[in-house]
């Protein structure tokens, strides 16, 4: 029995000790951790650390994130930095996008970056007229900013139109009509701009002339903050957009020029699940489906298949209409 306790007692110093080595080496990792954080931030704080610092700005309080290219060009001091944004094509109070834009940037550096769901139908629809042997059908690359007075055309690819052309030449050869049209449309605008044109017809239209987009950067335009300006491309799908707000840029805001113009929202996609699993997103859209429970209805691509085509790969009906389903901003 007295041998029995002292090989007990032993096993529980050993265990013991176990016990206090896991402490040790916790508190050890714990109090590593904690001193590199704290290097981390010297290193951060000295400038050491190559990598783009992206913080809250001080005039909007939006999360910046850092831009994945690779390409670090300096920003030159002194240089504005503008906001940006872009609303719905359709649901004109709905914001889509919005951007940090340098002053010293062209207007094509931003236009690059607005996404419609327009320009990705249709740009899907040519792909798929090339590959039926349609060359001839091509995506239309033109669009404009209207800001204040000035038409600010796309004209970088061959194929694009100068889209305020018929505009200026309307203007010009109809100018009664313009100038009622105008009157209209300033009556029209509050009881403030009444009162402040006094009832009064105007007698001159303003002096709208264009001028090419990718000459034309965001410092020399004349613009009014808050105020609703217009992006049109792809012939008539239009959206405002409005410069909220513009100041000086400072230490904390992205310093690689090549990083902008900065996204900084991002409307969120409503995305439609497959109506057969109801686990994974739509893909494909169909109309007048009679193996369809409603009409439209969306489907994954797998559940797709496995409802419309045999084991060998071939179509099992035709009469329905079946598309590429895109999600969009709501």
């Amino acid at each position: 029995m007295h041998q029995f306790h002292d090989s007990f007692l032993v096993k529980v110093e050993h265990l013991a000790k176990i016990r206090q080595k896991q402490k040790e080496d916790k508190a050890f990792v714990e109090l590593h951790s904690f001193n590199r954080v704290k290097k981390d931030n010297a290193a951060v704080s000295s400038g050491k650390v190559e990598t783009l610092k992206c913080q809250e700005s001080s005039t909007w309080p939006l999360k910046v994130k850092c831009s994945r290219t690779t390409k670090n060009i300096p920003v030159q001091f002194p240089e504005a930095v503008l906001c940006v944004e872009i609303y719905h094509n359709k649901h004109s109070l709905k914001k889509t996008q919005e951007f940090l834009v340098l002053g010293s940037q062209k207007l094509t550096e931003l236009r690059d970056k607005i996404r419609c769901l327009t320009d990705i139908v249709i740009q899907k629809a040519v792909e798929e007229e090339k590959d039926n042997d349609h060359p001839e059908i091509m995506y239309d690359p033109s669009g404009y900013f209207l800001i204040e007075e000035l038409f600010c055309n796309d004209m970088r690819d061959s194929n694009a139109i100068d889209y305020s052309e018929p505009i200026l030449d309307w203007l010009k050869n109809s100018k009664e009509e313009a100038l009622a049209k105008w009157d209209y449309i300033l009556s029209g605008v509050g009881k403030a701009r009444k009162v402040l044109l006094d009832n009064k017809p105007v007698s001159k239209l303003p002096n709208f002339r264009s001028v090419d987009m990718d000459k034309t950067r965001f410092c020399d335009l004349g613009f009014r903050l808050g105020a609703g300006y217009l992006y049109c491309h792809l012939g008539d799908c239009k959206h405002v957009i409005v410069i909220r707000d513009m100041r000086m840029i400072h230490p904390d805001d992205v310093q690689n020029r090549a990083a902008y113009p900065l996204l900084v929202h991002q409307a969120k996609s409503v995305l439609k699940k497959c109506y057969v699993c109801n686990v994974y997103k739509a893909t494909k859209v169909t109309l007048d489906d009679k193996l369809a429970g409603e009409n439209p209805c969306y489907f994954c691509d797998t559940c797709y298949f496995l409802l419309h085509y045999s084991k060998d790969g071939n179509l099992l009906f035709r009469n329905f209409k079946v598309y590429d389903y895109l999600h969009d901003y709501y």
